[in-house]
């Protein structure tokens, strides 16, 4: 069911009812070196484009040059710095930085519909917002948001080294309603995070030979903790159940729409950018799949050449993915 926003947006693609934060620096900024030059410009007047009429929210940090930036607000914040921790040299280090640039913009927004777009990337069409109001069926008990929360497949992890991973969401792209994209990222810093505590002590604990959380899943666990207290504190990459991995899968087929870049609307930075899709992330597909089997068994799941021959690669390079590395864990 669309919700009556939702409704407007698709009937006359007016985009008024969304605001863009766009977070993060502008230039490389201390020690972050891959910056393209002039792709923050490029990111702006893509949203111009692609969604007319909709709030642009530049949140940075001081002494950036902003010189031939086109925005609506403009937030500045004081840079918290990075996240250090004593024996834990893999421990996400920029947690704080996004977290607090992506706060700063979403609380300047007033517009009902939210985008959280990383200062490293940009629009190239606006189909992301008729995918948010398509999938709209989800299990009753396991709704988190209002309505889903489209985020992007680009390193959006399905597995590691050939093994399932969960709550490992790309960071780039979020679009939702503003209300559940404060849920995600309204958030206490580190050191005021009682469960980032914990997860560093259980970090710690782990075991030297298993393969530590990703960055992203460090993440993800804080805020679907806060959503939902019954979530698993993990110890390293691979610590879970198959219970688990079903909670993960209903999460995601009833909150979350992964969409491929290309099809959504989202240009990436050159690094991000594959000729052929990494075996180890999520398609639109996989998600689909999921929503079918929790959602809407009513759903014809279409037949996609791309994802044909991103299975057969996963079929051969998973397993040995996984061989390589049980022996290097050993």
């Amino acid at each position: 069911m669309h919700s009556i926003f939702g409704d407007i947006l698709l009937r006359q693609q007016t985009f008024e009812q969304i605001s863009v934060v766009v977070q993060g620096p502008v230039q490389n900024y201390q020690g972050r070196t891959h910056h393209e030059e002039g792709i923050t410009q490029r990111c702006l007047e893509s949203i111009r484009t692609h969604l007319p009429g909709a709030k642009i929210i530049l949140s940075t940090w001081p002494d950036q040059d902003l010189t031939g930036l086109s925005y609506d607000q403009l937030v500045i914040s004081q840079d918290p710095g990075v996240n250090l921790v004593d024996g834990l040299p893999q421990f996400p280090k920029n947690y704080d930085r996004q977290l607090v640039s992506t706060q700063a913009g979403l609380a300047q927004v007033t517009t009902p519909y939210a985008i959280k777009l990383r200062s490293d990337n940009y629009l190239i069409g606006n189909d992301f917002v008729s995918i948010q109001q398509t999938f709209s069926k989800y299990e009753s008990d396991q709704k988190l948001f209002n309505e889903k929360v489209v985020i992007n497949s680009n390193l959006f992890r399905r597995t590691s080294h050939g093994r399932t991973v969960l709550m490992s969401p790309s960071d780039f792209f979020y679009f939702g309603t503003t209300e559940d994209l404060k849920k995600i990222w309204q958030l206490p810093l580190i050191a005021e995070q009682p469960i980032a505590e914990e997860m560093i002590t259980i970090m710690k604990s782990a075991s030297i030979t298993s393969c530590t959380l990703e960055a992203e899943q460090f993440y993800c666990q804080i805020w679907l903790k806060a959503l939902n207290p019954k979530t698993k504190v993990m110890q390293h990459r691979f610590d879970y159940t198959q219970k688990d991995i079903i909670a993960w899968e209903r999460f995601l087929a009833s909150n979350i729409i992964i969409a491929d870049p290309e099809t959504m609307g989202l240009g990436l930075r050159k690094i991000s950018k594959r000729k052929l899709k990494r075996a180890n992330e999520f398609s639109h597909i996989d998600w689909l799949k999921l929503y079918k089997k929790y959602c809407d068994h009513s759903i014809t799941i279409p037949k996609n050449y791309h994802q044909w021959l991103l299975e057969i690669r996963r079929a051969f390079k998973l397993p040995l993915s996984n061989l390589s590395s049980r022996f290097k864990h050993r």
